[in-house]
């Protein structure tokens, strides 16, 4: 056995192309080369590594999984383009294909007799394939190939299996035994004599490969570099992954403004210098200061570096500043009659019309919640929602859309929570940490979410697997999260109607019923499943209690008691039978009376908890045990079979009990 490495070369990668590939390339060449693949990656370069790698022949059958079964036939059962560039790899026809499962979901799979090939054999094959599968979000070509694409044009490719190198090609660029140091700081080719050899080779030619340790690296030097001035920095989500793909080897840089930019708001400073320059902002006894850091790619020399980074802050927040002096001049409900001229969508409408809209959602809410009380600060803050779409600092800083409208608003003169609510309609944020805290931000949040999902739907404007461009997904895990906070059950059907949205009900009904799978996944999907087979997706907060509530019985020494009752019950009703007529005068049978009793009893005061079901055994077990259910008397057995369909209702009131898979039944 022998170290394999191999690094694929390029210019700058995007930080998003850099995770991209990591996830990807580790997985297919894990796959690929039968052991466990280590992924290293800088802006400009991906790393494989693999510590112990035979290259073996073998002449055993060899399953590779090709598209996703679902991706792979269309409609009419013909083979998609997908599963056809699949098969031609391998010389096979769609006669040859089998479906097999990986994972969570199901693959097209063929098998492939390896004969006297080896591993590296099939590397040199399979190795410009896979890398030109990496699924980039967007690809460029450098040549004149319309084959050949990359997020960025490769430029050299360094492969090694011991001391020996493998031969491996990408388009023009063949592989060697030579690799480049830093950009910057290292000059000319970099020879490696062997896989153990790259690591310590590349620290010493400035470059960190160990993106974990660059990442450390960076957070070390950020502490220290702030703890030298008596701060401490602003740790902004996901800008300490972002900077760490940035660069090869952290230099730390502190940099300074005017204190006169301090006039405004903390969240205008931190994206200005967080969000478009990739800077650290710095906090003393919680207040933002006039200090930066930037985090360099190459070593400064002197204060060019520095006096460059200020230049840039300097001109950024000098035209925020303008930007919020100016904006101050105008109230937000003077900017509202505007948005009439902002369109959302050509089915949709404009803003105003959205804002209108959003108005009566709004009030529907209150009505359903019993929240009247709060009815004129919703309403004023329903009218203000999206006037700073108008202003100059969202128009140049979109992502501050809603916290400027919380401070145009309070500066102007707004109630406190009416404000806060134009901030809050956003929320929860992407990372579903920050929640909306007023009743009236979470009543904002509810209308504008319900707005998009209902009227983006009824635009035919359906999210599919690799599109969501109106961001309706995140919607809808805004719109649980609100409502199971609050344990509002709102019935999204009656606002359709209310509000006279008739098309896409059943497009909306599905993808909601799909996005609860995923939100509510810890419960288990059989759980999900059968819940929502018995309780409609537009009744999202009703569909959440019962999953948890049925989630827990099913771990719970209750639960193998309900299921044999349902159980029992289910398997003798003939398929389809719908009939709940029960005559009592045909319960002849001690036991059928005292089962139609519990169910009239159970009616009547329906179970708030699925565990209670467990009520209803021991008269389910005498009646099976005491009475023939298939009685020889029409009249009697459908009596028997509709009250035991009677008992089945019973518990679809909380799930169909036939889609649980309990781990004790076989």
């Amino acid at each position: 056995m022998a170290e394999l490495l191999i690094e694929i070369g390029t210019e700058e990668l995007p930080p998003s192309a850099i995770r991209t590939a990591e996830e990807y390339l580790k997985e297919r060449f894990s796959e690929l080369l039968k052991v466990p693949v280590k992924v290293y990656s800088t802006p400009r370069r991906i790393a494989l590594y693999a510590e112990d790698f035979e290259d073996r022949t073998s002449g055993e059958e060899e399953i590779v999984y090709g598209p996703p079964w679902k991706s792979a036939f269309d409609e009419e059962g013909n083979p998609t383009k997908a599963l056809l560039g699949f098969l031609k790899r391998f010389g096979l026809s769609p006669q040859d294909v089998e479906k097999a499962k990986k994972g969570k979901g199901e693959y097209v799979a063929v098998r492939i007799s390896r004969g006297d090939k080896s591993i590296l054999d099939d590397l040199r094959e399979n190795f410009e394939n896979i890398l030109l599968s990496i699924p980039f979000p967007k690809k460029m070509r450098w040549t004149s190939s319309k084959k050949i694409q990359f997020s960025r044009p490769v430029r050299w490719i360094l492969a090694l299996h011991g001391d020996e190198t493998i031969d491996l090609a990408f388009g023009e660029v063949r592989s060697s035994n030579f690799t480049y140091g830093h950009r910057f700081l290292s000059k000319g080719k970099l020879y490696i004599t062997s896989p153990s050899q790259y690591f310590s080779a590349m620290e010493e030619a400035d470059v960190i490969v160990d993106r974990g340790r660059r990442k450390e690296l960076i957070l070390r030097g950020l502490n220290k570099t702030a703890e030298s001035i008596g701060a401490e920095p602003v740790l902004v989500e996901d800008l300490l992954e972002e900077v760490t793909d940035l660069v090869e080897y952290p230099f730390m840089v502190l940099g300074s403004f005017e204190d006169r930019f301090l006039q405004l708001p903390d969240r205008v400073i931190i994206t200005v210098l967080a969000h478009h320059q990739r800077f650290f902002c710095l906090k003393r006894d919680g207040k933002l200061l006039s200090s930066f850091i930037g985090i360099s790619n190459n070593r400064p020399s002197g204060d060019e570096i520095r006096k460059g980074y200020e230049r840039v802050i300097r001109a950024r927040l000098e035209d925020a500043l303008f930007f919020y002096r100016e904006d101050l001049k105008k109230p937000l409900e003077d900017l509202v009659p505007s948005l009439s001229g902002v369109l959302i969508h050509p089915r949709i409408g404009t803003v105003l019309d959205k804002v209108k809209r959003m108005e009566k959602i709004a009030l529907r809410i209150l009505s359903a919640l019993g929240l009247e009380g709060i009815k004129d600060k919703v309403l004023r803050a329903v009218k203000l929602s999206k006037a700073d779409l108008l202003t100059e600092m969202v128009r140049e800083f979109d992502e501050l859309q809603g916290y400027m409208g919380m401070v145009y608003a309070l500066e102007g003169g707004e109630d406190e929570e009416v404000a806060r609510a134009i901030y809050e309609q956003y929320l929860p944020d992407p990372s579903g940490e920050e929640m909306p805290q007023t009743l009236c931000g979470c009543v904002l949040s509810l209308a504008d979410k319900i707005h998009d999902l209902l009227w983006f739907f009824s635009a035919g404007e359906v999210p599919t697997g690799a599109s969501d461009p109106y961001g309706l997904r995140r919607s809808a895990f805004g719109l649980f999260r609100v409502l199971d906070k609050h344990h509002w059950n709102l019935d999204i059907k009656d606002l359709m109607q209310v509000l006279e949205v008739r098309e896409g009900g059943d497009a909306l009904e599905d993808f909601l019923a799909q996005r609860l799978e995923s939100y509510l996944e810890e419960e288990g999907y059989d759980v999900v499943r059968a819940v929502l087979l018995v309780t409609s997706a537009l009744k999202p907060y009703e569909v959440i209690e019962k999953v948890r509530k049925v989630s827990q019985l099913k771990r719970s020494a209750d639960f193998m008691a309900v299921y044999e009752v349902y159980r029992r019950t289910a398997k003798i009703l003939p398929k389809g039978w719908e009939s709940d007529q029960v005559d009592e005068n045909l319960l002849k049978e001690r036991s059928e009376k005292a089962l139609w009793e519990k169910v009239l009893e159970f009616e009547k005061s329906p179970p708030d908890d699925p565990s209670e079901l467990a009520g209803l055994k021991e008269s389910v077990d005498r009646l099976f045990d005491e009475v023939l259910i298939m009685d020889r008397d029409e009249k009697v057995k459908s009596n028997r079979l509709s009250l035991l369909f009677r008992v089945k209702r019973i518990f679809n009131r909380f799930a169909d009990f036939s889609l649980l898979v309990p781990q004790e039944v076989k």
